[in-house]
């Protein structure tokens, strides 16, 4: 049963993935705008899936440790997507995802080690390191021609993968005890409040559009994002953290 939780963690990447091409293509210029109407979207799938499934009261009667939980990896996990975002609109897809990915695994890792006291063969995180030093070894010449633009955008990878992994530490704690639904239901909440309030704060109003193929991408992009964090929900509640990233 556990490698059919593995295989949902590498569906949640896959579906991930095929979000961020179409982000990759999307005119927004504001870095909050896409992000907080992915939050939209997932409030509203969640929030169906729940009604259908009539599964309310567990998250009404939620217990508070667990909310808090939740709420610290909603909040960072939005930061992080922010800086996804940055990433992806300034490097090329394949690199962002790598980056993200081995950041993700080695906060997770890391935490895994230092908070849970899980132990992982040296070579684990030797592996990892190499693939994030390789990423600027082959990139090297694109560094050096938009020095500025790439090394932002690789910032940007590297803070999203360690913002996740931390995400992950926390939503691990949460759900030992709780649900996939309630995990994902905060999510969407905090991420339209945190943006929501951010870009008012900033001076950077989400932007609009009424171009119909603008539409249609933020919400496959955003419903893409949504099912893959569903997914990477289910694999997280049985599996080690650090095995889902």
């Amino acid at each position: 049963m556990e490698s059919f939780y593995q295989f949902a963690a590498l569906i949640s990447a896959a579906t991930w993935a095929t979000s961020g091409a179409f982000l990759k293509t999307m005119n927004f210029k504001k870095y909050l705008t896409f992000p907080f109407y992915e939050g939209v979207i997932s409030l509203f799938i969640v929030g169906f899936i729940i009604l259908i499934l009539q599964e309310w009261q567990p998250i009404i009667n939620e217990n508070f440790s667990n909310i808090i939980f939740f709420t610290i990896a909603s909040t960072v996990s939005c930061i992080g997507t922010v800086f996804y975002v940055i990433s992806i609109k300034q490097n090329p897809i394949g690199i962002t995802f790598t980056i993200c990915a081995v950041s993700t695994i080695l906060m997770s890792l890391f935490l895994d080690l230092l908070l849970n006291g899980v132990k992982y063969n040296l070579w684990v995180f030797i592996g990892a390191l190499i693939v994030l030093m390789s990423i600027f070894i082959i990139n090297f010449e694109s560094f050096k021609d938009h020095k500025n633009k790439s090394i932002f955008g690789i910032t940007g990878g590297i803070v999203a993968g360690s913002m996740w992994g931390i995400a992950v530490f926390f939503n691990d704690r949460a759900l030992i005890e709780s649900g996939i639904l309630t995990g994902a239901i905060i999510r969407a909440i905090i991420t339209i409040f945190l943006l929501g309030i951010f870009s008012q704060i900033i001076n950077q109003k989400i932007e609009g559009t009424k171009d119909k193929k603008e539409i249609t991408k933020i919400i496959i992009a955003g419903s893409l994002i949504t099912f893959s964090s569903l997914l990477w929900f289910l694999s997280l509640n049985t599996i080690s953290g650090s095995l889902t990233s």
